[in-house]
């Protein structure tokens, strides 16, 4: 099966943190690579897109977001319990995203879809839809800790023997590395 996983600058925060001469180095982070169209990652129908993209080319994927994108996402997929598509919580017990907001977010959703063959119980090992993991140790705007990897790759139900993963946002490198060294349950 062809899998893959999109970690997309978040929707409102593009520009901000990737845009060419876009915002500050990102609280205490190095800043991401700086792209020329960031900007267009800061239209609800960018992330649209990117599900029809997935949806067509992929057997099997997950959208990593931030908590503010939730509606958009919400409306593109059916979220009925046969469709397929899931939310999944990363929970990061070490701290909050900075914000503005007196209510710091501590927390990221990921949008999966897992194909019918691998959603039975029987298919693969029991995995939870919720991750706390710690973003620690990342010296890269938007890099995700090596257990959020896991965890992805486990809720799609990954076989190393027969699937293939494109890491369609590679940034950091951090979900490349973590898929080339094979086994990961």
């Amino acid at each position: 099966m062809k899998l893959c996983i999109a970690d997309p600058p978040y929707l409102g925060r593009a520009h901000r943190y990737y845009g060419v001469g876009g915002g500050a180095a990102g609280y205490g982070r190095q800043r991401a690579d700086e792209h020329a169209e960031a900007s267009k990652w800061d239209q609800p129908a960018t992330h649209v897109a990117l599900v029809r993209q997935l949806t067509q080319d992929y057997d099997a994927w997950a959208i990593a977001m931030s908590v503010h994108s939730i509606a958009v996402y919400a409306a593109t997929v059916p979220l009925d319990s046969r469709s397929g598509y899931r939310f999944a919580a990363w929970v990061k017990p070490d701290g909050s995203v900075p914000s503005g907001s007196r209510i710091q977010t501590s927390w990221e959703p990921v949008l999966f879809y897992v194909p019918k063959e691998r959603r039975k119980w029987h298919s693969g090992p029991k995995v939870n839809d919720h991750l706390a993991a710690n973003a620690g140790g990342q010296n890269f705007m938007g890099a995700k800790p090596s257990a959020w990897t896991r965890w992805v790759l486990d809720m799609l139900g990954y076989d190393p023997e027969q699937d293939t993963v494109h890491d369609l946002f590679p940034g950091s490198g951090a979900v490349t590395r973590e898929i080339a060294q094979g086994v990961l349950l």
